[in-house]
C-alpha cells in the first residue's frame, strides 16, 4: 500500500466505533489510531499521559473490530519502543509510529537511529513510520529532516512522517526521503492529487477528525441548549 498508488489515505480513529465507520467507507483500504484522539478519549492528555497497557488495549479493540490493517500511534514508545511494539504486534496491530523527540526536544539523530534498530529487531513484522519532529521542535530545515528520515530508513524504518511540515516543503522532503514519506493532510487543503504527485506515498488526519466530531457534537448540543432545537 506504501510503494504503489493510489495514495494510502488512512482515516485516524480515535475508538472501536469510529474505526468502523471509518473501514465503512468506500475506498477505506486501512486505519490508523491518533495518539491524542486515544489518550482524550480515555480521560488522558497527549503526550504519554496514558498508561501504555491501557493505549494497547484501545489499539487491541479497534483492531479486532476492523477486517483491515491498523497502524497505531504510540507517541516515543512510553519509556520503552521495543517492548511497546511486540505490544504492539501482539495486540493485532500492522503498523506504528515513532517520534523522534521527547519532552519537546529531539533527540540525536543517532540516538533514535538505535531506538528504531531495536524496535525493527522487536517486532521485524511491523510497518514502522518514523515520525521526524524537525518542523515541530528542531530547525524547521528540510535538508535536515531528509538526513534524518534517510537515516531512519536505513536504520529499518519503512515509511517517514515530516509531521507538520509546510506544504511548500513536501515536494523537496519527498524527492529527497529515499523512502515512502507520510504527510499530516496540511492546512488549505489542497487535492490529494496534488500531494500524491509531489511524492507522498500517505496521508494522515492526526486528532484532526475526533476534533471535527467533538466540534460537531458541541454545536448541536449547543444549539439545543440555546434554542430548544
Amino acid at each position: 500500500m506504501h510503494n504503489s498508488p493510489p495514495l494510502l489515505v488512512l482515516p485516524n480513529a480515535w475508538d472501536v466505533a469510529s474505526a468502523r465507520a471509518f473501514a465503512a467507507l468506500p475506498g477505506c483500504r486501512a486505519i490508523a489510531t491518533s495518539s491524542a484522539a486515544v489518550a482524550r478519549s480515555l480521560g488522558y492528555e497527549d503526550g504519554e499521559q496514558a498508561p501504555v497497557a491501557e493505549m494497547l488495549g484501545a489499539v487491541e479493540r479497534i483492531a479486532a473490530a476492523v477486517g483491515m490493517p491498523v497502524t497505531a500511534d504510540l507517541e516515543a514508545g512510553y519509556g520503552d519502543p521495543p517492548r511497546t511494539a511486540a505490544g504492539a504486534v501482539a495486540a493485532g496491530a500492522a503498523g506504528m509510529n515513532l517520534e523522534d523527540s521527547r519532552g519537546g526536544e529531539l533527540l540525536p539523530h543517532e540516538a533514535q537511529v538505535e531506538i528504531l534498530r531495536a524496535v525493527r529487531a522487536a517486532a521485524p513484522e511491523l510497518v514502522l513510520n518514523a515520525r521526524v519532529d524537525v518542523f515541530v521542535h528542531g530547525s524547521g530545515e528540510v535538508a535536515e529532516a531528509v538526513e534524518r528520515g534517510n537515516a531512519y530508513l536505513a536504520a529499518g524504518a519503512d515509511c517517514v512522517y515530516p509531521i507538520l511540515a509546510p506544504f511548500e516543503a513536501v515536494a523537496p522532503l519527498a524527492a529527497g526521503i529515499e523512502g515512502p514519506v507520510n504527510v499530516l493532510v496540511p492546512p488549505g487543503d489542497p487535492p490529494l492529487a496534488e500531494l500524491e504527485r509531489l511524492g507522498v506515498a500517505r496521508v494522515t488526519f492526526g486528532s484532526g477528525l475526533a476534533r471535527a466530531a467533538l466540534d460537531e457534537a458541541a454545536r448541536l448540543a449547543a444549539a439545543a441548549l440555546g434554542a430548544g432545537r
